[in-house]
């Protein structure tokens, strides 16, 4: 499943491959809903055996069209919340085991937000505050819109009922939250994506409110809520699956390789704006001092990374689509038409309108 002849697909794809567990999960789930699952392996380097054990992984472009070929058979019976329910705690390993075990609500999110990467390579999350509310806000790493609707659906509800599960009632009660209705009062999802056609069947049976049509995708905690405790407390026991978690991740970048080929790539597929150095930095889990020093062995910078995909992804749109200049320079996280402008002619000597016009295109970057 990870033979060395797609090693090179590997590294084109950033940083980890999909937990195999996930996919056997929805495989079943969508064989229970009366569907053939044969047809969800077709033409991939996996078979149903390959997801038996634990431990299997499995390269994201396969599992992105297992995901595509699943939501084509079922979407529209609320796969999404389905499989949300059969997520259990023990399929999460060290991430649910951390989150379990963590004192408090607030640390089992923030557990959660920073190993997420590990189960959920496409998504990451943003947590601040707002008055007495935490915000965690959801967003995408790889640019899969067609798909975006349906993980976030799987992974807000995924969130909330382990939440539901595993918070100490009386603590919360403490706290002055407590079920009512079968809802867990003050917690709110809010998506983008207007309500789909299947959510009423399900909002029975989700343990906080949705809505839908939203400006971002996100959770909302009252703060308080957030200070009670898990019903598995276990300091000690959490500090432990939290090692776990941090090795997992530098084993990640170890067999990774080359990091300016992880960084570039991961870039490539992010929607813009890109991210700072500080946010990359956080994505692989090390320090942004750490990250300038390793980029330096490899005898470059976050901003020359940055710059070449760009540069790449400027000559594309202005090659490939009707966009207006404005709206390209926009989409790349120019605020100011005129920076874009100096950089589109320091990277190809001419003007991006020049470009547009005609002429060759100048050679295409193959490494940072």
């Amino acid at each position: 499943m990870t033979s060395t002849n797609r090693e090179k697909e590997r590294q084109m794809l950033g940083l980890f491959l999909i937990p195999g567990v996930y996919l056997r999960v929805m495989a079943e789930t969508v064989r229970r809903l009366g569907h053939d699952d044969r047809p969800l392996y077709d033409g991939l380097a996996i078979k149903p055996e390959d997801l038996l054990p634990n431990d299997s992984r499995v390269f994201i472009t396969d599992a992105i069209l297992m995901l595509e070929r699943s939501m084509k058979l079922a979407a529209n019976e609320g796969l999404s919340f389905i499989l949300a329910r059969e997520l259990r705690l023990t399929i999460h390993g060290t991430l649910g085991l951390a989150a379990l075990t963590s004192p408090t609500m607030a640390g089992a999110l923030d557990s959660v937000r920073r190993y997420l990467q590990l189960r959920a390579p496409f998504l990451s999350m943003d947590m601040r505050e707002a008055g007495d509310k935490v915000l965690v806000q959801m967003k995408s790493e790889f640019d899969v819109p067609h798909l975006y609707q349906f993980l976030a659906e799987v992974v807000s509800a995924t969130l909330v009922m382990l939440a539901e599960q595993l918070v100490d009632r009386s603590s919360a009660k403490e706290q002055g939250f407590e079920l009512e209705e079968g809802k867990l009062t003050g917690v709110v999802i809010k998506l983008r994506a207007p309500e789909p056609v299947y959510f009423k069947k399900f909002a029975s049976q989700l343990p906080v409110a949705y809505e839908f049509g939203q400006d971002s995708d996100m959770l909302v905690f009252p703060k308080d809520l957030l200070k009670a405790k898990m019903r598995l407390a276990d300091a000690e026991a959490s500090e432990m699956a939290r090692q776990q978690c941090e090795f997992e991740l530098q084993k990640a970048l170890k067999e990774q390789g080359d990091i300016t080929l992880a960084i570039r790539n991961m870039l490539h597929v992010m929607p813009g704006p890109l991210p700072s150095l500080e946010a990359m930095a956080e994505r692989f889990c090390v320090s942004s001092r750490t990250l300038k020093r390793r980029l330096a062995d490899r005898d470059t910078t976050y901003r020359e990374i940055v710059e070449a995909v760009l540069k790449d992804r400027a000559i594309q749109l202005l090659r490939y689509t009707n966009q207006s200049i404005s709206e390209i320079a926009y989409e790349l996280g120019y605020a100011d038409l005129s920076n874009f402008s100096r950089a589109f002619r320091k990277w190809t000597g001419k003007s991006a309108s020049e470009f547009r016009e005609g002429g060759p295109d100048p050679a295409p970057e193959i490494g940072p």
